[in-house]
């Protein structure tokens, strides 16, 4: 686990309401409205399947925006960076699984459905009433073999739920294509400049460096990105960092100079000249709120 992310045990120390907690491994959240303490970039070393059955929640995951209203379900996976902007009267529920119990139940959730959150720019599935009531169910019997502490029948349960969330996703995912046709060419570079963006920001914030590796011209990545999602590639890019930095300033013991560092800036001063030219304040003064 990297050391600005945050794992199920330190979550729970937040103190939210409605959790059934087994071992750390897998919670249960009878609560969602418990999502508005995610109302600052977090970056959880947990999948989640997050299900809204009334109101409605305004988030974004690695920076991409969706409202998710009710009937509503959405996967986020180990090590996306997830932030609330707005909860709205929510009722639904959520199951948390650790990345270590993940791996101990053989799920790769990426790997099956790495494409989801990309999906249309909208990462939440509507499903049906029967659906729902299937993840009522698993909810309910989870809950009771958690009390009971038999961890046989919970991991049996766990992956039963979790490859059924796998199941409602590519059935959207198929009757989405069927529906809509192919994507964009600029649909399809934006999410490729994005994946690179997720994968190299904490190194890299030059626009070359991306252009290159899509080989295509700077200007022509440019101009495709902003074509699709009103934003230039640079501002995405400095998005990136800047997500990245508050998330260790408020989750990590690193100092600011480690912090500079790690985001691959020559010194503590030329990061805070860049925080405070995106952010308006100091690195320290953003840290120092908490």
């Amino acid at each position: 686990m990297k050391p600005n992310e945050i794992n199920i045990e330190k979550f729970l120390a937040r103190n939210l309401p409605g959790c059934i907690n087994f071992n750390n491994d897998i919670v249960l959240v009878t609560d969602i409205a418990a999502v508005n303490l995610l109302t600052h970039p977090t970056r959880l070393a947990a999948t989640t399947a997050l299900l809204c059955v009334e109101g409605e929640i305004e988030c974004s995951v690695n920076l991409k925006r969706f409202t998710i209203r009710p009937n509503g379900l959405l996967v986020n996976f180990s090590g996306d960076i997830i932030q609330i902007h707005r909860a709205d009267n929510v009722k639904g529920y959520a199951a948390i699984i650790s990345q270590n119990y993940t791996h101990e139940l053989q799920l790769d959730f990426r790997l099956s459905s790495e494409s989801f959150i990309n999906v249309r720019g909208s990462g939440a599935v509507s499903i049906g009433a029967s659906d729902i009531e299937t993840f009522r169910h698993y909810v309910a019997l989870l809950k009771k073999f958690i009390t009971r502490g038999n961890a046989l029948v919970v991991r049996a349960l766990s992956q039963a739920l979790a490859y059924t969330v796998l199941d409602l996703v590519n059935s959207y995912r198929s009757e989405h294509a069927e529906s809509t046709g192919e994507q964009s060419r600029s649909q399809l570079l934006f999410e490729k400049f994005m994946r690179l963006l997720a994968a190299h920001h904490d190194r890299e914030r030059n626009l070359s460096f991306y252009a290159g590796k899509m080989f295509l011209s700077p200007k022509y990545v440019s101009g495709m990105v902003k074509a699709y999602s009103g934003k230039s590639a640079c501002e995405w890019i400095n998005e990136y960092v800047i997500l990245e930095a508050k998330i260790m300033l408020r989750y990590s013991d690193r100092s600011i100079q480690q912090i500079a560092y790690q985001l691959n800036f020559p010194t503590q001063s030329a990061f805070g000249k860049y925080f405070k030219e995106q952010v308006g304040c100091s690195p320290r003064a953003y840290r120092s709120s908490f």
